[in-house]
Formats: structure tokens, sequence, C-alpha cells
């Protein structure tokens, strides 16, 4: 493996410092990330009978709760959290299982989090009911809090994740997309989320509107960064590392960031090599090998590196404390995408 391919898999992955950093962050929120874990086990135990068996299957898709976290980091450079961010914590979770749900059926992805996808196991039809179901129990939530503003925006959050799937179904295919293009896809589908979670953490503290914005800020280009590096982990990452199915853009002809580039640099032989590549049943060295070739690694990472820096700009009002230096932290983890 070049030089250059081991330093960005160095990025993508893991760096030495992120789990303690990732440890201290929760240790910051500890009592209060039990209580959000309370309340989804406690708005998914109101379920039928008969529907145990897969929501107990879905629960095996926690990961690392990052937005939860996020909000509670956000609420804390306030103050102290209220009822009303934890009811917002457990929303955006299920909206966020709700949407890889439905991610999974759209990439025909048969592994999530070392387990069988939904639909995999009970198949497309109630894997589409699951995630609206939970996307159901979300809505629910943020209109238990009583606050107009966060239905509003929680909804609209909701429609901007379906508007970017949809634009990325439709260009299915198409690799002659632009990179602008792209983005405005990864930010609808990823981005919106982890910005409003920030955004919307900051409203329920009562902070100004300017303030609230540049949290949006953080949020959404720390979600630019999360994307591009789960892009070039597709490409370029080991399954047994992630514990989910891997090469899903490329089978599904989604034109990510990495191929962007590569087909808009290389030439000739080499860019016919790609595009053979991606007309077929892919050979992971060799697609390597010629995104390698292109720096088109490299320039998915500085992508990504500078929406990191954007991210930490956004916050730089936020006196220093440790939940600052946490979101400073977070930030940073992003780019292991890992969580």
């Amino acid at each position: 493996m070049s030089t250059a391919l081991e330093t960005s898999l160095a990025v993508v992955n893991t760096t030495t410092y992120l789990p303690a950093l990732e440890s201290n962050a929760r240790d910051l929120v500890g009592a209060e990330m039990a209580g959000v874990e309370s309340r989804i086990e406690e708005v998914l135990s109101r379920r039928p009978e008969r529907l145990r068996g897969i929501i107990d299957h879905v629960a095996q898709y926690r990961g690392k709760r990052f937005r939860p976290l996020l909000a509670l980091l956000v609420a804390r450079t306030s103050g102290p959290v209220k009822p009303a961010h934890i009811d917002l914590a457990a929303a955006i979770e299920l909206m966020h299982t709700a949407s890889l749900v439905h991610d999974d059926i759209l990439d025909n992805a048969d592994t999530r989090r070392h387990v069988p996808a939904i639909h995999a196991r009970w198949g497309h039809q109630a894997a589409v009911l699951l995630g609206d179901f939970l996307f159901s129990h979300a809505f629910e939530l943020t209109a238990s809090v009583g606050d107009p503003r966060l239905n509003r925006e929680v909804a609209m959050t909701a429609r901007k994740v379906c508007q970017g799937e949809i634009q990325q179904s439709l260009e299915a295919g198409n690799w002659n997309i632009s990179e602008t293009a792209y983005q405005d896809m990864i930010e609808g589908k990823t981005a919106e989320m982890i910005a409003a979670t920030a955004r919307l953490a900051a409203l329920i503290c009562g902070r100004p509107d300017a303030e609230c914005q540049a949290f949006d800020a953080y949020g959404r280009n720390l979600g630019m960064a999360f994307q591009i590096a789960d892009d070039l982990l597709d490409l370029v990452g080991e399954e047994t590392r992630t514990g989910k199915s891997l090469g899903t853009d490329l089978d599904q002809g989604k034109a990510t960031l990495p191929l962007i580039h590569a087909l808009s640099t290389l030439k000739g032989a080499q860019r016919d090599e790609l595009l053979k590549q991606l007309g077929s049943s892919s050979d992971r060295a060799t697609l390597r090998r010629l995104l390698d070739s292109a720096g088109s690694i490299d320039f998915a990472n500085d992508r990504a590196r500078d929406h990191v820096a954007r991210a930490k700009r956004a916050i730089s009002f936020l006196p220093a404390t440790p939940y600052r230096q946490a979101l400073l932290g977070s930030a940073d983890k992003a780019l292991a995408r890992d969580c």
C-alpha cells in the first residue's frame, strides 16, 4: 500500500487520542446521557408485544450516541441540561435510527453494527414501516416539549434529510455529477440533522439567534466532514472494523467526492479504467490504486479537514470550558468516522 493511502486510512479509521477524548466528553454529561437512554427505552417500550423482536433488534443499531451527546454538550455550554434537551436528544437519536433503517434498504446493505440489517431479516416492507414508526415517535417526543418552534424545526429537518436522499437516488449512475451537487446532497442527508441538533439545543438554552446560527454552522460543517469521511471509508475501509457493509455506494451508482475528483483528474487510459471499474463489479485494489494515483483520497481528506476547521471556528465565541473543549474534540472525531 502506498504511503499516501496509508496516511489517508489512518485519518479515516482512528487516531490514538480520540478514545480518551470521547470518554472525557461522555464523563461530562454521563448522568444526562442516562436520562436520554431512559427516555428512548420508555418510548420504545410503548409497543404491541408482536413488535418486540424487531424493535429489540433495531436497538442493537445503537452506536456512540453521537447526536444526543452533541445536544447535551451544547446545552452544558449554557448551564444545566433542561428536560427539553433530554427529549430533543432522544428524538434526534430516534430520527437517526429511522434513517439508518431506511438507508440500509436504499443501499441494499446486509449488515449494520455487526448485526443483520432490518430488511435482511424481516423484509423491505417491515423495514420501511419500522423506520416510519421511529420517525413518528421522534415527532411525538418533540411535540411533548410544548414549543412550536421545535415541532417546526424537527419536521423541517426530516424533510431536508429525505430531500437529500431523494436527490442522491435520482442521481444514481450519474458519474458526471458536480462537486457542488454532491455537497448539496450530503448537506441534506447527513449534515442537516447534526446542524439541527446543535442549533435546537442552543435554542432551548435561550441563546440569541446569532449564537444559535453559530452552533448550526458548527454542526453543519461537522456533518459534512463526517459524511465525506464515511464516503471515503466506503471505498477504502474494512468491513471487519466498521461493522457494516462497504462498497454499497459503488453498487448503488453513487458518485461520492473521491470518485468525482478522480474522474475530473484522470485522463486517457486511467480514466477509462476507472469508468470500467464503476460500470461493473469493481476490484477494490485497482480502485484504490486509481484513486491514489489521482490524489483523490488526499483531496477528500483535505475537504473533510477544512470542514472540521470551519466547525471549530464557528464556536470560537465560547469561553474556555470542558464543554467547549469536548465540542472541539468532537469535530476532530468526525474524521475518525466510527461514531
